[in-house]
């Protein structure tokens, strides 16, 4: 049975003030396909390519095609992403007003907004293993998405130190049905 939506849940009735197209992705009860393309930047550092490559995230690049797939599971949401064959896949949850991304042996913790008309991810606490990683140590990541001539665009920076921008993937995408 599938609850209240996650976002819903995560930002009441300030997800009305959402784009439609945010609105669509976001505050729906039912799976949903989205497709489009993405521009990919990556670190030019061997190890911070490594630690992208093993957390499955994508592949330095333009133009390229990616999909995603939420799917709504009781609480939790699954994001199943996939960058011209590099596939990774999230469950989502809310803890205490927080959304909670579980990725392989990462766990991300997001505060999440509506700042402008645009939905805000940002990046609070990080776990590795179960492990909490002190705020020099773990990934920043300040994710905004927004609507632009009825697209749900994605922009997705993420920092690590020593290694700086380690990625950053930007892309616009429209639902389908398949």
């Amino acid at each position: 049975m599938v609850t209240q939506p996650l976002f819903r849940r995560l930002l009441g009735t300030t997800i009305d003030g959402l784009p439609p197209v945010l609105r669509e992705a976001h505050d729906s009860r039912i799976d949903q396909h989205w497709r489009g393309v993405a521009h990919v930047e990556a670190s030019a550092n061997p190890l911070a390519r490594l630690l992208c490559r093993l957390m499955r995230l994508p592949a330095a690049g333009t133009a390229i095609p990616v999909r995603v797939r939420f799917e709504r599971r009781g609480a939790a949401e699954h994001w199943h992403r996939d960058f011209a064959g590099r596939r990774y896949h999230s469950r989502l949850v809310e803890r205490d007003g927080l959304m909670i991304e579980r990725m392989g042996l990462a766990t991300n913790i997001f505060r999440v907004s509506v700042e402008e008309g645009a939905l805000r991810l940002d990046l609070i606490g990080f776990r590795f293993l179960g492990l909490p990683l002190p705020s020099a140590l773990r990934p920043h990541c300040h994710a905004r998405e927004h609507e632009d001539d009825g697209r749900y665009v994605f922009d997705v920076p993420i920092d690590l130190w020593p290694f700086g921008r380690i990625i950053r993937y930007v892309g616009r995408m429209e639902r389908i049905d398949d």
